[in-house]
């Protein structure tokens, strides 16, 4: 097998279809499989998914999955273990992405990502660009002018912002099985490219071949600023030990601010009291890496 397309999928009734059609409209001279890790849904998304399934049985593996497995990271229940078990489920060379809410545009997508990989063996990874349809207006997702696409690193990654669109992600199965660590991480896909970085390079593709549906209730636009921060502090301790020279300058710097803000907004007024919450907030950073180095 060729290409192993991983759809996770929960509560997403309302665009659900459009993603497996998406991906069934996908023209390719090799066989892919689709595997639908359904988290138990209770608004009709497993009821379309075992539909497409039994419409199409010699491409797609329907998981049916139980809520009491999932694994929650900061008392927030996740679709992780979905995720990671459909991805353990995986027969093909390369493992492309596409969460249930969001779709494909161009149906040569997984041809030109392939075609990519396959001349580039060097690569663990490659996405492209996307649009975010938001409010029913479409726009082309940022990326950073002084990126160079077909050299992209986790360091890139750290210093601006993560510009991967989890529906472009295109990955080589020789990056499994996961470490340990990805079930605990906050970001699951940072974790990704966090490990594809470790083993080679990543690129991105110049074409807009998919849409990210921004509703609001992802795992991290339902977040506000402080659960944000919260989050980006975990992960940078869980991978601390882990992270290069350079990058761990990338994440003290990140660090600081992220404390800064979160001192101010608990002390917005009163400088001195702001300055002593910094100082408590630091120590406990470095006591958490300290504890986890041994």
């Amino acid at each position: 097998m060729k290409v192993s397309v991983v759809v996770p999928t929960y509560q997403h009734a309302d665009y659900i279809e459009d993603c497996l059609q998406g991906i069934l409209a996908q023209r390719t001279q090799f066989p892919i499989e689709i595997l639908i890790g359904e988290d138990g849904s209770e608004d009709g998304t497993r009821e379309i998914c075992q539909r497409i399934a039994d419409e199409h049985p010699d491409r797609v593996r329907l998981f049916l999955r139980d809520r009491a497995d999932v694994i929650r990271i900061m008392g927030k229940p996740t679709g992780r273990s979905n995720l990671m078990r459909t991805i353990a489920e995986a027969k093909g060379d390369y493992i492309a992405l596409c969460e249930g809410d969001d779709f494909w545009t161009d149906p040569l997508k997984l041809q030109k990502q392939v075609d990519f990989l396959d001349q580039h063996p060097g690569h663990m990874l490659c996405c492209h660009k996307a649009e975010v349809l938001k409010g029913g207006h479409f726009e082309v997702f940022p990326v950073p002018d002084d990126i160079v696409l077909d050299d992209i690193r986790f360091d890139d990654l750290l210093r601006t912002y993560n510009f991967f669109v989890t529906a472009t992600v295109m990955f080589r199965s020789s990056l499994l099985p996961l470490p340990r660590w990805f079930s605990r991480v906050p970001f699951g896909d940072m974790g990704l490219y966090f490990i594809a970085d470790a083993k080679g390079r990543m690129a991105m593709l110049p074409e807009v071949m998919a849409v990210w549906r921004f509703t609001g209730r992802g795992s991290w636009t339902g977040l506000n600023t402080t659960q944000q921060d919260q989050r980006f502090l975990r992960f940078f301790n869980i991978l601390w030990w882990n992270f290069t020279p350079v990058q761990k300058k990338f994440v003290a710097r990140r660090r600081m601010m992220i404390l800064d803000r979160i001192a101010k907004d608990r002390f917005p007024d009163q400088h001195r009291l702001k300055r002593l919450y910094y100082g408590w907030l630091h120590f406990r950073e470095s006591l958490v890496n300290f504890i986890r180095a041994n």
